[in-house]
């Protein structure tokens, strides 16, 4: 995982094209992880809708301290595993995520990118709303909510512009 601040010194170093053959066509970030919750082979707990509310708050006046997510390079198409389980693209060490928990899948051709809930305990929500199971195109500056454990959806555009203008708000969710 990398800090806000690493990618800010990037980003000042770097083309917005470069930036993306960097960092790949998007970027998920999220608060530093707390103590883990749970280990990855801990039966599951409950999401809890408070917690999930406070996690996108927090996300929206916290930035200078969040965490981006580092992904596997993706092709023209590609599926990213969700989950607590190890062979997962992105492991998530928190009791309310399900060992496979969502996937997301990239289409270069459509520059687009769906999530998709695998049937997990609780469930996978995208800017506060359930998606069942459902798959969901992703729009820039969304924020998905995997159990209890929250990340923004930045296309990599945009945060390399809000990187290199030093803007620590307004990459705020738009609904829907």
């Amino acid at each position: 995982m990398l800090s806000v601040q690493e990618l800010r010194a990037l980003a000042a170093s770097l083309s917005a094209k470069d930036f993306e053959r960097q960092l790949g066509p998007f970027a998920l970030i999220q608060r530093p992880p707390s103590e883990a919750s749970a280990a990855v082979l801990a039966p599951t707990r409950m999401a809890d809708p408070e917690d999930i509310s406070l996690g996108m708050m927090s996300l929206l006046f916290e930035f200078e301290h969040l965490r981006v997510a580092t992904l596997p390079p993706l092709h023209a198409t590609d599926r990213l595993r969700i989950g607590r389980r190890m062979d997962c693209d992105l492991v998530i060490d928190d009791a309310s995520v399900s060992k496979l928990h969502a996937e997301l899948r990239w289409s270069e051709a459509d520059h687009r990118c769906t999530v998709q809930d695998l049937g997990s305990t609780n469930g996978t929500f995208l800017n506060a709303g359930t998606l069942g199971q459902r798959e969901a195109t992703l729009r820039d500056g969304d924020i998905l909510s995997f159990g209890n454990v929250q990340y923004w959806y930045l296309e990599s555009k945009t945060l390399h512009e809000r990187l290199r203008a030093g803007e620590a708000t307004g990459l705020g969710s738009r609904s829907g």
